[in-house]
């Protein structure tokens, strides 16, 4: 599951909003898109059958580039500390300073099992994926060392960072954190049952998680309660999450797309202008980017 790394902060001059109209581009993918992230002027998804295109304007031209990963597809990207890290099946990895030129790959140390997320925050790199495992590096380029995840052999699914803590969540409603990611990861009660959590975000105070059967739970402290709210996916699967100035953003099954201002309260469906499955959505430079499946990517920007 694709995974989302959300501002924490509204920068001077950027619009605020909710993100109403969304509106499809072309994507230059012939596959269905897993993830999108934003990060030093550059736009990156990144899909099945090893394809990652780039783009500086996403309403404009996107531009598949070689991703190292041939033949194997690719789940989660990242921006963070001057890097760019993409994560995917058969235990890939691969790092590059520019996401337009070359993606080296790297040791994982997942050996074949597939990476599904991976995310940077105060000074670590954090990939996570199958069978329970999560690693760490300081520079991605670098050692990428296996820790004790507590979701002994439960796929991991997401991971974030905000606000001084690590959240990650998984299969079968396991949600640990962490303060420190090479530590101990504490199983936490993420009030999702057995249920799937397909992804986390942190901003503005609440941590936001969401996962299969509709379910959407927020926290203002990741370690105590999580508390379920009525995320109007009805029983659809969310696939995705994101905050960035003053607005919540949710994805999922069916062409779902809802927002929010306040994740407690109401989440409001919008045309999300897909006709499938959305799996992952993003903020950057005044943007709104969802992507999905059948090579759909559609922008939106704040307040229109």
């Amino acid at each position: 599951m694709i995974k989302v790394f959300p501002a924490l902060m509204r920068r001077r001059g950027e619009p605020v909003g909710e993100p109403v109209t969304w509106t499809q581009r072309t994507s230059s993918f012939s596959t269905y898109i897993e993830g999108v992230a934003y990060g030093n002027g550059y736009w990156v998804a990144v899909a099945a059958i090893y394809q990652l295109a780039t783009a500086t304007d996403p309403t404009g031209t996107w531009t598949q580039r070689t991703s190292s990963f041939s033949p194997y597809g690719l789940k989660g990207v990242a921006y963070g500390n001057g890097y760019w890290v993409a994560v995917g099946d058969s235990g890939k990895l691969a790092t590059a300073t520019d996401p337009t030129g070359t993606w080296t790959q790297r040791t994982s140390s997942f050996d074949a099992t597939g990476l599904e997320g991976v995310a940077y925050g105060d000074g670590y790199w954090v990939a996570v994926g199958g069978i329970g495992k999560l690693a760490t590096a300081t520079t991605p380029t670098g050692t990428w060392t296996q820790r004790t995840s507590s979701f002994d052999t439960t796929h991991i699914n997401i991971v974030a960072y905000g606000n001084g803590y690590w959240v990650a969540g998984a299969s079968n409603g396991k949600l640990a954190t962490a303060t420190n990611p090479t530590g101990t990861w504490t199983q936490r009660t993420s009030s999702f049952d057995t249920t799937y959590i397909n992804s986390v975000a942190y901003g503005n105070g609440y941590w936001v998680a969401v996962g299969s059967s509709g379910k959407l739970a927020t926290a203002t402290d990741p370690t105590g309660t999580w508390t379920q709210r009525t995320s109007s996916f009805d029983t659809d699967i969310i696939y995705g999450v994101a905050y960035s100035n003053g607005s919540w953003v949710a994805v999922g099954y069916d062409s779902k797309l809802a927002t929010a201002t306040d994740p407690t309260g109401t989440w409001t469906q919008r045309t999300s202008s897909f006709d499938t499955t959305i799996y992952s959505v993003a903020y950057g430079n005044g943007s709104w980017v969802a992507v999905g499946n059948s090579s759909e990517l559609a922008t939106a920007v704040p307040g229109a």
